[in-house]
């Protein structure tokens, strides 16, 4: 809301009289007392005015301030518009209203509202970071990003539109994007694969992202390439990444979930060829599964090939005291901290390359996925681990495996020497670390109910 009542001050009154004289003395009389901080008696006084004069805008819009703070919504909402109606050419009464419309819950009257204080004066700033969050609100993300864009082109060192436009820009598109698009070792793997794969057939790409891997379909020779991306604005740039490579007239681009999409409407014919990486850290929580079963269903044909074809979690057992402190508490300046941990992460997503710690157990597999399958049940299984060292075991790391055909793979198994990657580890945290020594078997269990997956100890060890 628009700090507003110290701007206003009475304006040189335009008909003679008593009343009027009444009026401009009465107005400047409560401008003053809400200038000194006397809400009781400024509102007084303006309600006064209003009596006396009822097209008074001043004491319209003070009001509607006045009650607003009062936390009095509706009726802000009705004096700010009582201001506006008495006043149409100031911005500051039109940004208020939509303050108050906003707080009301009226989306629309407030974005309206925003829109005509900016047509009034373009310079107001605030203005334009507001009419953002409503968009925001609204889901409207690619016209709330332009409207903080334009905030901050008004006022570069407008504070609050930078953090929001960092905001819906982190949620829109996690920064994760950007090393994933940077991760060498795992583009040049889909596009070995794509080049083998793709050339003369139709694919599929679930997950567009950037478009990258439906580019790399059209570059292979895919006979068609169909792509689709359920964020507005993330499609919005990948149509305008493709198009300016060149390839706009052979990757049809969709706005849409994929299981929006319908042969014979979105897609001329069944693909022969589907492409994916709407994989998390942790494999699952992208919804990857049911996402494949329903393409199988209605979108492939019968001999349709997945890339990648498998995809699987490996793990290692692992500790040290690095990756300890990520997920427990410890003594700190003399001080006892571990009551701490009853709120500690059972999982943690960690970039463990970038962490010293100890690798307790050869590699083994958690859960593996062939992708070219129709149905992918939730499992529960128990592992047996023979420790490889001696020491204090914190948990499980775990990292991700794809075979992307039968000649390529990429995994990111933690490593000192890795680049940029999207994707991170992922560490399940026991409830009370293990003294292991080599030899030792340690019982985990594993599921994964279709949409995440955990790794604990077996009941009989925890």
């Amino acid at each position: 809301m628009q700090r507003g009542a110290v701007r206003d001050r009475a304006r040189p009154s335009e008909g003679p009289g008593a009343v009027q004289k009444s009026v401009d003395q009465v107005l400047a009389e409560a401008v003053a007392r809400h200038a000194d901080g006397d809400a009781v008696a400024a509102r007084a006084l303006f309600e006064t005015v209003l009596a006396l004069d009822p097209s008074n805008a001043i004491a319209s819009h003070q009001l509607g301030l006045l009650a607003f703070a009062a936390g009095e919504v509706g009726s802000a909402v009705g004096l700010l518009r009582r201001a506006t109606e008495a006043d149409a050419r100031d911005p500051e009464y039109r940004n208020n209203l939509g303050v108050a419309l906003n707080a009301a819950g009226d989306l629309p009257g407030a974005a309206a509202a925003f829109e005509a204080a900016l047509a009034l004066d373009g310079s107001l700033a605030q203005a334009a970071n507001n009419l953002a969050s409503t968009l925001e609100a609204v889901g409207d993300d690619a016209a709330a990003i332009g409207a903080y864009r334009r905030a901050l082109a008004i006022d570069p060192g407008y504070l609050e539109a930078r953090d929001n436009l960092a905001l819906t820009l982190g949620r829109v598109a996690p920064p994760w994007h950007f090393p994933m698009m940077a991760d060498a070792a795992r583009n040049s793997a889909y596009d070995r694969a794509l080049r083998r794969l793709a050339p003369g057939r139709r694919v599929l790409d679930i997950g567009s992202g950037s478009g990258l891997l439906a580019m790399m379909a059209a570059r292979a020779g895919a006979a068609s390439v169909t792509t689709c991306e359920m964020v507005a604005p993330i499609a919005a740039a990948a149509r305008d990444i493709i198009a300016a490579n060149g390839l706009a007239d052979r990757v049809t681009l969709h706005a849409k979930r994929s299981d929006q999409l319908d042969v014979g409407r979105d897609m001329a014919e069944r693909a022969d060829v589907l492409v994916t990486e709407t994989f998390a850290s942790g494999l699952l929580s992208e919804s990857v599964l049911p996402t494949l079963e329903d393409a199988r269903r209605r979108l492939l044909a019968p001999e349709a090939v997945v890339i990648p074809r498998r995809a699987i979690a490996l793990g290692y057992l692992v500790g040290g005291p690095a990756v300890e402190a990520q997920v427990r508490a410890s003594a700190s300046t003399g001080f006892d901290l571990s009551p701490f941990d009853r709120f500690a992460p059972v999982k943690l997503g960690l970039h463990l390359d970038r962490i010293p710690h100890d690798v307790m157990s050869e590699d083994f597999e958690i859960f593996a996925f062939d992708l070219a399958g129709a149905a992918f049940p939730a499992e529960r299984r128990t592992r047996a681990v023979v420790a490889s060292a001696q020491g204090r075991c914190v948990g499980v790391a775990q990292w991700l495996r794809l075979e992307l055909d039968a000649e390529t793979e990429y995994d990111n198994r933690p490593t000192p020497s890795a680049g940029a990657n999207g994707w991170m580890h992922v560490l399940y945290r026991f409830g009370n670390p293990l003294e292991l020594t080599p030899g030792q078997t340690v019982r985990l269990l594993c599921s994964h109910n279709r949409s995440a997956m955990t790794v604990d100890l077996a009941p009989d060890q925890a």
